[in-house]
């Protein structure tokens, strides 16, 4: 059992060798373990006795802004991790990760008798009315639930909460249209829900480990904790295509949670007034302009990577990591906030969602992200850029 830093953490799958070594997989457990010991040792402890403020300006429990800084110039990879070991590093360019603010991470009751202060977040997805969606895992604590509009207020008491049944751990949920999904761990189960009530319409079989999951127009796409991510139908989650990832041409692995961002790659649409209107008879569909193979438009696959403080952005149509976001930062300004007993609680980072209406139109333009962790009290808005 892999328990990462807390006794609560899921084990390892088995690995695969002809994805991923043994041994470069116990290079990111053993190095994200010494990152959190780093950030301690760096933050006397982890308490902030010295008076200072944290690092973000705020307290864990603070809504208001921070000033923006970056974060690449200060971090060096390679001294945490080893660019020589983990796919990527220093071959495929490192993003510019720079935090914008930082929001409590609030969560309801648990089903047991036990409740901790942070959830053990699995999924994290923003609605188009700026709620927020949550699902965490355990077993006997996995939820679901929603934080209404949480764009305008970061404090909403979560509701339409829905636990899940003690045998089942919790794991990564999209929304696809009028349906949330909900994936679980071992147990070959994945939950369809009414995305108004977020209640269990029904259950389908799922064949592999339940990971991460999010969502375009016209797929679904999961991860397994290996380094291939595979498309789904996203009226029974039946498998259409797999994808394998790698960085700088090296296999992956530990591909955890997902973020699934479109984006106009044409510019120049908006500013054409003389124009005509396009036909809009069929409302309900969106424009090809959405569509996988459309010129006018962009996808990227955002990867949480397991036991490390790395983001991966990839390639959806060939499976290539296009850039690296190292969130060593976030680290270091938990911990700055934190007490001792506090940072024992904490877990790896886990939880990606793209801030409604902040993405560039630029296909590799700057996007602003809402990340958290496992057991953290603290979510960040950041921006990541070239």
């Amino acid at each position: 059992m892999d328990r990462f830093p807390s006794g609560d953490a899921k084990p390892a799958r088995p690995f695969h060798s002809s994805r991923f070594t043994t041994a470069r997989a116990a290079i990111l457990s053993v190095a994200t373990a010494a990152l959190l010991a780093g950030c301690a040792t760096e933050t006397g402890s982890g308490s902030n006795s010295s008076g200072g403020a944290p690092a973000s300006g705020a307290s864990a429990g603070s809504n208001s802004g921070t000033a923006g800084r970056s974060t690449s110039a200060s971090v060096n990879p390679s001294e945490l991790v080893g660019a020589d070991k983990v796919p990527g590093l220093g071959d495929v360019p490192t993003l510019k990760l720079t935090i914008e603010q930082s929001y409590p991470v609030l969560a309801p009751p648990l089903p047991t008798e036990k409740n901790v202060a942070a959830p053990f977040v699995q999924g994290l997805e923003f609605e188009p009315d700026g709620s927020l969606l949550m699902g965490t895992g355990l077993y006997g604590e996995s939820q679901i639930y929603r934080l209404p509009q949480w764009l305008d207020n970061s404090a909403a008491e979560p509701t339409n909460v829905e636990d899940l049944q003690p045998e089942l751990f919790g794991e990564g949920i999209t929304r696809h249209g009028d349906t949330v999904w909900q994936l679980t761990w071992k147990e070959g189960r994945a939950i369809e829900r009414d995305a108004a009530t977020l209640k269990q319409r029904r259950e389908v079989p799922f064949d592999t480990e339940g990971w991460g999951a999010c969502s375009f127009e016209d797929t679904i796409v999961t991860s397994d904790g290996s380094g291939t991510l595979t498309f789904r139908a996203p009226d029974d989650l039946s498998s259409q295509r797999q994808l394998p990832v790698t960085a700088a041409g090296t296999e992956t692995t530990w591909l955890n949670e997902l973020e699934c961002v479109t984006v106009n790659g044409d510019a120049a649409l908006d500013e054409v007034p003389d124009e005509a209107p396009a036909d809009t008879s069929d409302s309900n569909n969106q424009s090809n302009a959405d569509g996988p193979n459309s010129p006018q438009s962009h996808r990227e696959i955002w990867a949480n990577v397991w036991q490390s403080p790395f983001t991966y952005r990839i390639n959806p149509e060939d499976g290539k990591v296009t850039g690296i976001v190292d969130a060593t930062e976030l680290f270091r300004d938990l911990y700055a906030q934190l007490s001792p007993a506090e940072q024992n609680s904490i877990d790896v980072l886990n939880g990606i969602a793209l801030m409604p209406d902040s993405s560039s139109t630029s296909p590799n333009g700057p996007r602003q992200f809402l990340l958290t962790g496992k057991k953290w009290p603290t979510a960040y808005r950041v921006t990541v850029s070239e």
